[in-house]
């Protein structure tokens, strides 16, 4: 939708219309993005870019772009006759949806997730390899054992089938490892050659 504001020259006293562009409002934002409102507005006070206000009029509050991301070109802080409603610029619809997934895993997650996915990406910046999605998954599992497996998957923005099939692979690998480490010294030694067998033994005989 383009907006337009009539402007009135101080010196001539004329009055003339000059646009604003294309600007969308929150409902129309959400319609693009395809997510709900409520859903914008939480990213949107995630980054900053409107606030709760009190609308005296309408005796409630109500969620604004804020002065300073007006200042900023995000948007305008509108009063129609209906009451105020206000628009986000192109900037603003760029810089939303540029961003938009990790706000709205932000957005959706409790503390202890978040603090996790924090725990988890300090940890990343200290390989030299990224860990992949699987890696990710035991790392939470080894680290966070109490974070839910529906928590991890939106943490990490995967399906909970996929966390069950990591987990199940990890549980399955530490059980072949316990197995292995109580297991008699023949039956640990079974996969050697008759030769090398034999070699360990004297080792340990010695």
């Amino acid at each position: 939708m383009k907006y337009t504001r009539k402007v009135t020259d101080q010196i001539t006293g004329e009055v003339y219309e000059i646009s604003l562009g294309e600007h969308l409002t929150f409902t129309e934002t959400a319609i693009k993005l395809k997510i709900k409102r409520s859903s914008l507005i939480k990213v949107l006070l995630h980054m900053e870019i409107c606030q709760r206000e009190y609308d005296p009029i309408a005796n409630q509050y109500r969620h604004r772009l804020k002065p300073e991301a007006k200042e900023k070109g995000l948007g305008y802080r509108i009063y129609g006759d209906n009451g105020p409603f206000d628009v986000l610029s192109q900037i603003a619809l760029d810089w939303i949806s540029a961003e938009l997934k990790q706000h709205l895993l932000d957005t959706n997650l409790d503390k202890a997730t978040r603090d996790a996915m924090k725990a988890l990406n300090n940890f990343g910046k200290t390989r030299t390899q990224e860990l992949d999605t699987e890696g990710k998954v035991r790392w939470l599992l080894d680290y966070h054992p109490d974070l839910p497996v529906t928590e991890i998957g939106k943490g990490l923005g995967i399906s909970r089938e996929l966390v069950h099939r990591y987990q199940r692979h990890r549980n399955k690998q530490l059980w072949w490892s316990q197995k292995k480490r109580h297991a008699p010294l023949e039956k640990t030694l079974s996969g050697l050659t008759q030769d090398h067998f034999a070699e360990t033994l004297e080792a340990f005989a010695a």
